[in-house]
């Protein structure tokens, strides 16, 4: 017997769109937008605007510093990172180093398993040859953004949801779905719309449950879905304890990697996920 619906979609998907824990991050991402459509921008106006901020700025150069992307030397300007990854990936770190401090301290696994996925999309990307491995990278760091904001925007409302999930045993997207109408790759999707990034970032985020559905940018899909189930197998899920839900045969069709490719995988990620596991709450800061 399901439970009755807690959240009305039309009001709360207005509200996300305000985001009023993230203020200036809309109308900076807007700018931003515009700036990509206009073919007289460069690199150097990117980096002049962006660094008008000087909390964003600093927050994104030291996500791009840090040791998650391990750059050989150190960057010092946003138009330098702009140079390394491109507007897209830069787009995505923007909203990542700023919405993720918002979480609070109990969802820290969510940051931790985002950066999982993240680690994992850019190894199986490159294990299969992709070119631009860092949008998957960043694809992969999103793909859960519609949980971060539930847990800052509706948190005790989510952990309702939670707590529903954990005594049925069932799946999150679909106690989710159950309780709020609708789940945590809705959000995504609507945020991706609201914030303008480009449909090979969307995409993914909307569908990393159901890579059998969309009719574009299917390899990204698969790619990322099939990190999320690595990263739970490997114990470091958003929830850990709730059931994972069998994989979507499309994977296999769409990622055929052979035993000895997803046993390198594996070796490749398994010591770094492990790492993930140590880091505390205080870190996401």
């Amino acid at each position: 017997m399901g439970k009755n619906i807690i959240l009305d979609k039309a009001s709360f998907r207005k509200k996300i769109e305000r985001l009023s824990s993230l203020p200036t991050l809309p109308n900076l991402l807007e700018k931003f937008s515009k700036m990509v459509e206009d073919p007289n921008t460069t690199m150097a106006d990117f980096g002049k605007e962006l660094s008008k901020d000087q909390v964003i700025t600093s927050k994104l150069l030291k996500l791009v510093n840090s040791a998650f992307y391990g750059f050989p030397g150190r960057i010092s300007t946003v138009t330098h990172a702009l140079v390394l990854l491109g507007n897209d990936v830069l787009k995505g770190l923007i909203i990542t180093s700023n919405i993720f401090e918002n979480l609070p301290h109990e969802a820290y696994p969510l940051w931790r398993h985002s950066m999982g996925v993240s680690l994992a999309s850019r190894a199986i990307a490159n294990e299969l040859s992709l070119e631009d491995i860092e949008e998957y990278a960043v694809a992969g760091l999103l793909h859960d953004i519609g949980k971060v904001v539930l847990h800052i925007e509706a948190n005790e409302e989510y952990r309702e949801v939670i707590n529903h999930a954990h005594t049925a045993e069932q799946i999150m997207w679909q106690a989710e779905r159950e309780i709020l109408g609708f789940d945590h790759a809705n959000i995504g999707r609507w945020l991706c719309e609201e914030w303008t990034l480009p449909a090979k970032l969307a995409i993914p985020i909307a569908y990393h449950h159901k890579p059998g559905i969309p009719s574009e940018h299917k390899i990204r899909v698969a790619v990322i879905a099939l990190a999320d189930i690595v990263v739970r197998g490997l114990g470091a899920g958003a929830e850990d304890d709730l059931p994972l839900g069998p994989p979507d045969p499309i994977l296999e069709e769409q990622i055929p990697l052979t035993l000895t490719q997803i046993r390198k995988l594996l070796e490749e990620i398994g010591p770094e996920i492990e790492s993930l596991k140590s880091l505390v709450p205080e870190d996401m800061k």
